[in-house]
């Protein structure tokens, strides 16, 4: 088949274009770098230029490139709100790709107007407040209002299925007649280089710095805080990040302990990269996320967006710091099981095909 494969966040396309591509399918990512990340596509999507030339290239350039978009067996978005360009006319952009070619695809990956408006009712707990108060500053975000809303159910019509990335996004697809089967993030673990997990003088404990609200930081911060003056000669706790996703996995290389996303059901990519390299992770491990996966468990040791489960969490892998390789290395076999970018990828063509 040939695919397109549109948008990027953290690397999920990234894998599994290079999934889909031994699995012998012709694959093309047109993207920004998404972000600080620096992950680059093969169709070059992001602004070249700053102030008002660079919002007026990120309205253009997608259009500039409609030619290469088309012609496509499957296309797939990796979010309906991508390219983020506030005055970008997503709706007829997407009008115009589904169009001219044979099935598009949405993946509920990341925020979107769906994720905004059922997130607060069907999670527990999550990290909405957070995110409003410390990442946007503001008491309200654009996908609360009723036009985002709006316009994210109109995609999702448009498409021939959205597929969610892990539990988190496929409860608030509950009910939308489109939903399809969720598919685990795809990790290349020919890529990932495992390491036995040794501990030396001090265990080290590491949190990546994003989205500091999203990722629920704060708890981490004050975590970390008790837990240095509890353990000033036993852990070494780091908080770090915000750089290119290649220099960002070479600084998580150097850690033990891996604090994903706290105000998640589920692991990020970030998450998945750590137990592929086999370090020890605390973050997203609810009982639903699992079942979401078609798990029963998993080496993650599961951690709510409070600083005792954090600090809890932690003191487990210090009382048994002598399985920490054993545990690091439970979490390669489970990555190599679950998100191997080759069986990820046969699952998507398994569903685009069912579509047909």
């Amino acid at each position: 088949m040939r695919i397109l494969l549109f948008g990027e966040f953290s690397g999920l396309h990234r894998n599994l274009k290079e999934g889909l591509l031994e699995l012998g399918h012709e694959v093309v990512i047109a993207s920004g770098l998404d972000g600080y990340k620096m992950i680059r596509g093969d169709i070059n999507l992001d602004k070249t230029s700053t102030g008002i030339l660079g919002k007026i290239e990120s309205h253009l350039k997608p259009f500039f490139a409609l030619n290469k978009l088309q012609g496509y067996d499957v296309i797939q978005t990796v979010n309906p709100f991508y390219p983020n360009a506030k005055l970008f006319p997503k709706q007829f952009f997407y009008s115009i790709l589904r169009k001219h070619n044979s099935s598009f695809f949405m993946l509920a990956a990341g925020s979107d107007a769906f994720y905004w408006r059922y997130g607060p009712e069907r999670l527990r707990y999550s990290p909405f407040k957070d995110f409003l108060k410390y990442d946007v500053k503001s008491d309200n975000y654009y996908m609360q209002h009723k036009s985002a809303y709006s316009y994210n159910r109109k995609i999702a019509d448009l498409s021939d299925g959205v597929i969610p990335v892990m539990y988190d996004y496929e409860v608030c697809y509950e009910g939308c007649e489109k939903r399809l089967n969720t598919i685990p993030l795809p990790v290349n673990v020919d890529k990932i280089e495992y390491r036995e997990n040794v501990v030396g003088n001090k265990l080290v404990v590491f949190h990546g710095l994003s989205r500091y609200g999203l990722k629920g930081t704060r708890h981490v911060e004050a975590a970390y805080e008790e837990l240095a003056s509890r353990y000033p000669r036993d852990l070494e706790l780091i908080i770090d990040g915000q750089l290119p996703l290649d220099e960002y996995l070479e600084l998580m290389r150097r850690t033990n302990v891996v604090i994903d996303q706290v105000n998640s059901y589920s692991l990020g990519m970030n998450g998945v990269y750590a137990l592929a390299m086999g370090k020890a992770v605390i973050g997203g491990a609810e009982p639903e996320g699992l079942k979401s996966l078609g798990v029963d468990s998993s080496s993650v040791m599961n951690a709510t967006p409070d600083k005792q489960s954090i600090i809890r969490r932690v003191e487990e892998l210090l009382e048994n710091r002598h399985r920490i390789a054993d545990i690091g290395a439970d979490g390669r076999n489970f990555v190599e099981a679950n998100h191997s970018h080759i069986k990820v990828a046969g699952k998507y063509v398994e569903t685009w095909k069912s579509i047909e």
